[in-house]
């Protein structure tokens, strides 16, 4: 029989190395897009978009992107739905657009394609099915699929 505080301690350490491991996932998402909507990440470090009906934290985004979850707070943030559902989500100063797909009640990350090593300016996108179009101003547009940058690789 294993005395009680070793059983303890093997479940906190298990619970340690789980929660180590485990994934981007913005909590408490309501889904509901065919266009770029622009959103201001609000005192409260939400982003609500109610044309189509999203809200989410982004304290966890601003965190993988800049290591301070309070880094979006007043700023702006891109997002786009494409054809097969996922949504994609950058901003200015962001060296990634982030992929997310739908989960009940979240959006987990499906993948982060870097699209610039110093920062984006003045990002947009545009739907261009199948694909999702990244612009910025001074760059190349760049056709981009949940996982990869299909066309205007730098």
């Amino acid at each position: 029989m294993v005395p009680t505080r070793l059983l303890h301690l093997q479940v906190a350490v298990l619970a340690l190395a789980l929660a180590a491991s485990s994934p981007l996932v913005l909590q408490n998402v309501n889904f509901g897009w065919p266009v770029e909507s622009v959103v201001t990440v609000s005192p409260a470090n939400t982003v609500e978009e109610g044309r189509y009906v999203l809200s989410f934290s982004a304290a966890p985004l601003a965190a993988a992107e800049f290591e301070d979850s309070t880094a979006l707070r007043g700023t702006s943030l891109h997002l786009i739905r494409n054809v097969e559902g996922y949504y994609f989500v950058t901003g200015p100063r962001f060296k990634h657009v982030y992929v997310f797909t739908p989960r009940a009640g979240a959006l987990t990350r499906y993948a982060s394609l870097e699209v610039s090593t110093t920062g984006l300016g003045d990002p947009a996108f545009n739907l261009r099915p199948p694909y999702v179009e990244l612009i910025d101003t001074g760059a190349a547009p760049r056709l981009l699929t949940s996982s990869d940058i299909v066309e205007g690789k730098k």
